[in-house]
């Protein structure tokens, strides 16, 4: 079992979710399919604050996502979601996600997950190298080394 503490520690950037009534399935939790909007909602935001991503000069794509649910987020709980880069490839880098909820005041680990994104230039429909300087903005952001 993680320890939500640790786990949290690795991770600088934070961001509360606002989950919109539409995001809950009939058993009144957030359907399993909307995490994956979660995560690419701030992953945005993390590339926005971390290194100020300029999406007019380089894309990225998504290449794989993968999610643990490990307990139901509820409205109207309080929830979170963690980002962080934990790898930096030539052409591809894996960012990790963390979902919390306040439940009766504690905070508790609802969702874990990984996504590989492709650095794309879309004008040449091709993968490309990640440039130094992007490379270089996003080791300076993150709290542990990669």
């Amino acid at each position: 079992m993680l320890n939500l503490e640790e786990e949290k520690a690795k991770f600088r950037f934070k961001m509360k979710l606002d989950i919109r009534w539409s995001d809950m399935d009939e058993m009144r939790h957030v359907n399993n399919a909307v995490y994956l909007t979660y995560f690419e909602q701030a992953r945005v935001y993390y590339f926005h604050e971390a290194c100020e991503w300029n999406w007019n000069e380089i894309g990225a794509i998504l290449a794989n996502a993968h999610v643990d649910y490990l307990k139901p987020v509820v409205f109207p709980n309080p929830t979170f979601v963690y980002v962080r880069t934990s790898r930096l490839g030539n052409k591809s880098f894996e960012t990790q996600y963390l979902i919390t909820s306040f439940v009766n005041g504690k905070e508790e680990l609802t969702t874990t997950g990984y996504s590989t994104m492709v650095l794309f230039d879309y004008k040449t429909n091709t993968s490309v190298v990640m440039p130094d300087s992007l490379r270089e903005r996003i080791r300076n952001y993150e709290t542990e080394k990669i």
